[in-house]
């Protein structure tokens, strides 16, 4: 019985990544033309048919719960990401740069989580996330302050309240 739950998990997650990969695709691309409607659902096929193999998608690539959630991570990273920008501009500007390498714990429990998390530290300007070990993260800080954002956990716990 349990079996049959996840693999029809499996199923309704590959029915979900698909169809966000075809409308991905569609926003992205605009055509209308039967002909190019056509390509675009052949490569999005191609591309989840490649994913399953790939055992890329699993119950823990579910985007559901995540989709009404999605919009306010946007906004919160967007946030982020102008607070860190006008940091790394006042560092680049004052020229009082105290570069670090700190180790971060991942408090996330699948791999997409901890994939997100290192993502959204690579895209706040003036920290990148250099390995990702399990559950430790190996990142580099443009200054003190930066890493001390990071050390205070506000990010991690965001990105682990989006798989609740």
């Amino acid at each position: 019985m349990a079996t049959k739950q996840k693999h029809s998990a499996k199923f309704l997650s590959f029915i979900v990544y698909f169809v966000v990969l075809f409308l991905l695709w569609y926003i992205l691309s605009g055509y209308l033309k039967p002909l190019l409607l056509f390509f675009g659902l052949i490569s999005v096929l191609f591309v989840s048919w490649m994913s399953y193999r790939a055992r890329a998608i699993d119950s823990d690539t579910f985007p559901l719960k995540l989709l009404l959630r999605l919009p306010f991570y946007w906004l919160w990273l967007t946030k982020e990401i102008v607070k860190s920008g006008l940091s790394t501009t006042k560092i680049i500007w004052s020229n009082n740069y105290s570069p670090e390498l700190i180790k971060i714990k991942a408090s996330q429990k699948n791999s997409t989580g901890i994939a997100n998390y290192a993502n959204a530290i690579t895209l706040t300007p003036g920290t990148v996330t250099i390995e990702v070990e399990k559950n430790d993260l190996l990142v580099h800080a443009l200054s003190k302050e930066l890493s001390k954002d990071l050390q205070s956990g506000e990010m991690d716990r965001f990105i682990t309240g989006l798989d609740k």
